[in-house]
């Protein structure tokens, strides 16, 4: 039986781009990152020069596709929010905790918490609605891959976390709602 070809990034972010073209892009990036996660150490290496820098590192982002390294500092908590699109996150250090939502007749409704461990992968639908956190005294780091652009997406939304008051999605809110959440 041969050897199993060398991790590749480039190799990767190529078969991410052609997924798109599949009769379910989400179950095909899905596939790719859940092999991809088989060695967490070869990805972890591929993404070193952003290993300790928290944040949204994109390595793709175009109107059809985003493919970010996202790096969750210990004790942190992003804001509710939404994608409005399809998203794939394989988690290959650390841990985040999925806290899951949907809309109800009175606002949000909590609806339990999905843990993503190292080689976890977690397929998200188009209206999922959450907020990611590190529970952990360590980083989190991990591949988002989502359908669209995830940082100018027209529709999405993000929840103040003192009101709970549904509002229009921005970028630099997040970064803001994320230093208030944070321990």
């Amino acid at each position: 039986m041969p050897a199993a070809p060398a991790f590749s990034l480039d190799g990767l972010l190529a078969d991410c781009t052609a997924a798109l073209s599949a009769a379910d892009p989400a179950a095909a990036v899905q596939a790719l990152l859940e092999r991809a996660l088989q060695d967490p150490e070869a990805l972890a290496a591929a993404l070193a020069q952003d290993l300790d820098r928290p944040g949204v590192h994109p390595l793709v982002r175009t109107d059809t596709l985003t493919v970010a390294h996202v790096v969750s500092a210990p004790g942190s908590r992003s804001p509710i929010h939404n994608h409005c699109m399809w998203g794939v996150i394989g988690i290959y250090a650390g841990q985040e905790d999925n806290h899951l939502y949907r809309r109800g007749a009175q606002g949000l409704v909590h609806e339990g918490v999905r843990s993503l461990r190292r080689g976890d992968v977690f397929r998200m639908p188009e209206a999922l609605i959450h907020a990611v956190e590190n529970p952990l005294s360590e980083p989190n780091r991990g591949l988002h891959i989502y359908g669209g652009d995830l940082i100018d997406r027209p529709g999405r939304s993000l929840w103040d976390p003192d009101t709970v008051a549904e509002g229009p999605y921005s970028f630099d809110r997040v970064l803001e709602y994320t230093a208030r959440l944070g321990r």
